[in-house]
């Protein structure tokens, strides 16, 4: 089962990681299943999934990754990646996550008297 096209409207997954000579790999996925994630999290890569709006955009310059094989045991093909695409993606994903926990604690102390 190879992934070839992407469908219009929807969260797309996005895959980072190193390979085991350090060089970095990514890779998008239109399609959110526990096999790709449990796949990617066994080849110790970065999930992203529901991310904001500058984050997609910077990830979706990510080459399409290919789904190898059927059922709950799938590989991955995860491409190799320019490293200042893969530490920009990474940058831009922490800062995201940066905001939205101080956005959080600050509703949360606007609720609590």
């Amino acid at each position: 089962m190879a992934q070839r096209s992407e469908p219009a409207g929807f969260d797309q997954v996005f895959v980072l990681g190193l390979n085991h000579r350090g060089h970095p790999r990514g890779a998008r996925f239109s399609v959110l299943k526990d096999s790709i994630v449990s796949a990617a999290m066994d080849m110790n890569c970065r999930i992203l999934i529901r991310q904001p709006a500058d984050v997609t955009a910077l990830a979706s310059k990510l080459p399409l990754g290919y789904v190898l094989g059927t059922g709950k045991t799938v590989r991955l093909l995860i491409p190799r990646i320019g490293f200042d695409l893969y530490s920009q993606i990474l940058e831009v994903s922490r800062v995201a996550s940066i905001d939205e926990e101080t956005s959080i604690a600050a509703a949360f102390s606007m609720t609590v008297h």
